[in-house]
């Protein structure tokens, strides 16, 4: 099920990954501007209390401001009930919610991007159009010239 929030659409290039990996280049020389970006992430079994510190550490550094957009693929095997000495207090979409929903973009989450049952994959550094009203993230141009 794709979830959306807040409602409107934004276009700007598709930049991310697997928000780890992401992580990592941050202070690297292949660190990635997010200004006029749409976000995407994903990510394989991260537990919600993971996903929280990593976004919370996204939003202190000033990483997530100018994003025009956040689109989050699977999180696959990713939830409480796979995580038995976890605290189980927020699921991945309440982690989502707190987390991005202050930014004022439109985000849509659980399209089937990313390593979980689909392992479908999105091109990055494409010109792409995220509808949260529709549900939907639209690539606008060819992937491969």
């Amino acid at each position: 099920t794709v979830i959306a929030f807040p409602p409107g659409m934004a276009t700007g290039r598709v930049l991310g990954g697997s928000l780890l990996d992401f992580i990592y280049t941050i202070g690297t020389p292949w660190e990635v501007d997010l200004e006029g970006a749409i976000l995407f992430f994903e990510e394989v079994g991260m537990a919600p209390i993971r996903l929280d510190r990593a976004l919370l550490y996204l939003e202190q550094i000033g990483k997530l401001r100018g994003v025009r957009g956040i689109v989050v693929g699977e999180m696959a095997r990713g939830e409480w009930h796979e995580w038995q000495s976890s605290p189980r207090s927020k699921t991945t979409e309440n982690v989502l919610t707190d987390r991005l929903a202050h930014l004022g973009v439109p985000i849509l989450y659980g399209l089937p991007l990313g390593h979980g049952s689909t392992l479908a994959t999105l091109p990055l550094g494409v010109q792409a159009t995220v509808d949260a009203d529709a549900l939907t993230l639209t690539i606008d141009e060819p992937a491969l010239a």
